[in-house]
């Protein structure tokens, strides 16, 4: 045994744990397979199998499924999946050793038998990582291996299965629970999609101006030479039109006041006392994340410190909005990323001694600051989760075009990404307000590092880390790489608390990628535009995947056609920023002959289609343009020709001609309603309150 295999950390975390011959195996080349095992899978190896019977199977299949070059997310969720299962297996079989484990405790498990509370898709799951373990493992062990080296890692297989998915009906209804669910909550979530943008906006101004507020006491306090606590209170926009009183404390006059230690660095914080309303002064309801600080949910909240009645209380809350495994300990703010959301032990610790709402408002603010930003990529263009986090601050990635030939002088805002099962950058056109949003965070960014620039960080999405090297990503804090569980903890921070039923009156919890689906479903099923075009506005390769993505909703299908374009005719502009390849398209819709350019003036907003118009110049109510605020009289003027020439072509009995004027009044009014949107927002972003010291 050589001292640089002694010096390896896998070999010091596993050595005298599993089988030596496995921990000491090489491949052709004599380089040792678990040099290339994925640090996170090898974590998770040594925190969760060794010392489980399964433990050299599962290893061996570890190391093959890292040689045969699957996805490091793809290792880890496989691992996972079959780590957790078998040791449900175990304790429901009373199995202790291996060779008791066999085919039929997987037939009884997947027909019902054994662990009757889990779902069809925890079956189907369990079946298909198995199989492909099992599969995965038997053609690499007989092509990397000698007779000798097989015959003894044979004891270390997983017992073939003399059945497969089709043998049973766990998949079908696995398969028909999961399209069903997300059929049921995108048919909540797509009418919503401006208000849910909207919504993310008005909080974000909420936590900014309280951020100004609290700098300008703590400011004024310092050049007056006060000391604290002190308290304040200022009036919110007509949005909230509720008055909301503060405390300002650092930890020594909190310690001071209140005689409790304080170890770590001082730093400032929030005591919120209440909020009243302004026209009568009746109590108000205050900033929309106060329950969950209440309750201490950002985290991991289920511990051994509370009561029975305290965790009954946490999950009764988080049940009730529609967080299904609050029972389990479900935890919807937890995250991984430090310094955001995170509230520091001080805070935690005396909130819950003193009973007061105590905030550490930066890390909320820099949360929301993420979230916003997040939030108005994916709903204005569907954007995945690992093309959001590819966003880069260089200008490989960062692309302003400038076209002088005509005026007033036209910007296209590119950010080239790599989509999906993709090896190329490809063009995601925004609008300038998203770029505006990104300025924003890097200044943050900025001021949190005290430098002039950011610094590069390692990519944190498992399933495309080995495709990307380090760069000044966007989403990042910290000195680390935001990633995807951060990313959904923040928006569903942000959005908490807003009413998002299913038709079964089921609240529906957001996720990155349910406002895909969403996005999708409205570009196809109610704006009717063309499949073919929404799969290069999703990126997608396989318009398969687009069908399935778009299927209408049951909402959809039950509507009349009337309805359809009374009710569901969308005022989001789906196509926001999104530049689609030319080329490309040029070829599928050679019968598409208009052209229009990328950020042109069309009736109402900017167009931002640069190659084919979907709707052959019909831009009212067009998911390609981009409502405009300071166009809102040319959509007024649009809709009052639409009302008037619907009367007359009903009077004339032109039936079919009346039902178009019909649907383009509807479409304007929708229009009209989400520059409504954009107008309160953009006016509620530039209220600045008068803030009141209390002496």
């Amino acid at each position: 045994m050589t001292q640089e295999l002694e010096m390896k950390n896998w070999y010091q975390l596993l050595t005298g744990k599993i089988d030596l011959t496995l921990l000491e195996l090489k491949n052709y080349d004599c380089d040792y397979y678990w040099d290339n095992v994925d640090s996170n899978s090898l974590r998770y190896f040594v925190s969760n199998v060794v010392g489980n019977p399964w433990q050299n199977h599962l290893g061996l299949s570890l190391l093959c499924v890292t040689d045969r070059k699957l996805s490091p997310q793809s290792i880890y969720n496989l691992m996972s999946t079959i780590n957790a299962r078998l040791k449900n297996l175990f304790e429901a079989a009373n199995l202790n050793e291996m060779p008791e484990f066999n085919y039929s405790i997987v037939e009884k498990y997947l027909t019902g038998g054994l662990i009757s509370e889990h779902s069809d898709r925890q079956r189907q799951s369990f079946l298909n990582s198995y199989g492909s373990f099992v599969f995965n493992v038997s053609k690499w062990i007989t092509t990397q291996f000698t007779n000798e080296q097989q015959n003894y890692f044979s004891s270390f297989l997983f017992p073939k299965l003399p059945f497969d998915n089709r043998d049973f009906s766990v998949r079908t209804k696995a398969l028909d629970v999961a399209i069903e669910t997300r059929k049921s909550e995108a048919s909540a979530v797509t009418p919503l999609l401006p208000e849910i943008r909207a919504e993310s906006h008005f909080r974000w101004n909420q936590v900014d101006r309280l951020r100004k507020a609290m700098r300008d006491v703590l400011e004024k306090t310092r050049r007056d030479h006060a000391s604290l606590p002190i308290e304040f209170s200022y009036e919110e926009s007509e949005y909230a039109n509720e008055r909301w009183h503060f405390v300002l404390w650092d930890k020594e006059s909190f310690a001071e006041c209140y005689e409790v230690g304080t170890s770590t660095e001082n730093e400032v914080f929030l005591e919120f006392i209440k909020a009243e309303k302004i026209d009568d002064g009746s109590p108000g309801e205050g900033l929309w994340f106060l329950d969950i600080l209440r309750h201490r949910l950002i985290g991991k909240w289920d511990s051994e410190y509370l009561s029975d009645d305290e965790r009954n209380t946490i999950v009764a809350f988080l049940e009730q909005w529609g967080y299904e495994e609050a029972e389990k300990g479900q935890a919807p703010f937890f995250h991984r990323n430090p310094g955001l959301l995170t509230q520091s032990v001080f805070i935690v610790r005396n909130s819950r001694k003193f009973n007061k709402m105590l905030i550490n408002l930066e890390p909320i603010y820099v949360a929301c600051t993420f979230a916003r930003f997040a939030l108005d990529i994916i709903t204005s263009s569907g954007a995945r989760m690992n093309e959001l986090l590819q966003i880069s601050y260089d200008k490989k990635c960062c692309v302003v075009t400038i076209d002088n030939s005509v005026i007033p002088t036209r910007k296209n805002y590119i950010y080239r990404l790599i989509p999906k099962g993709r090896e190329e950058e490809e063009n995601f056109y925004m609008p300038e307000v998203v770029f505006r949003f990104m300025s924003d965070i890097i200044n943050l960014l900025r001021d949190s590092y005290n430098s002039s620039s950011i610094p590069e960080v390692e990519y944190s999405v498992p399933s495309r880390k080995h495709l990307m090297s380090k760069k000044r990503y966007v989403f990042q804090y910290n000195g680390r790489h935001i990633n995807e569980f951060t990313i959904n903890a923040i928006i569903r921070f942000l959005l908490h608390g807003l009413i998002i039923q299913t038709s079964e009156g089921s609240q529906v919890v957001v996720k990155a990628h349910l406002l895909r689906h969403a996005f999708a479903t409205h570009a196809v099923q109610t704006e009717k535009i063309p499949i073919d075009i929404v799969k290069s506005l999703l990126h997608q390769k396989d318009i398969s995947v687009t069908e399935y993505y778009s299927a209408p909703t049951h909402q959809q299908i039950s509507d009349t056609v009337d309805s359809l374009h009374d009710n569901w005719a969308s005022f989001i502009d789906i196509q926001k920023g999104i530049l689609r390849g030319p080329e490309e398209l040029r070829e599928i819709y050679a019968d598409y002959k208009e052209k229009v350019g990328t950020l042109s003036k069309v009736v109402g907003g900017i167009c931002t289609t640069d190659s084919v118009c979907p709707t052959k110049l019909a831009c009212v109510g067009c998911a390609a343009k981009v409502p405009r605020p300071e166009f809102k009289q040319e959509i007024l003027t649009y809709l009052k020709w639409a009302e008037e020439s619907e009367i007359m072509f009903n009077e004339k009995g032109m039936l079919l001609e009346a039902k178009k004027m019909k649907i383009s009044k509807n479409r304007a009014k929708n229009e009209l309603k989400e520059i409504d949107l954009i107008e309160r927002y953009q006016k509620d972003e530039g209220y600045e309150p008068k803030v009141q010291i209390n002496n």
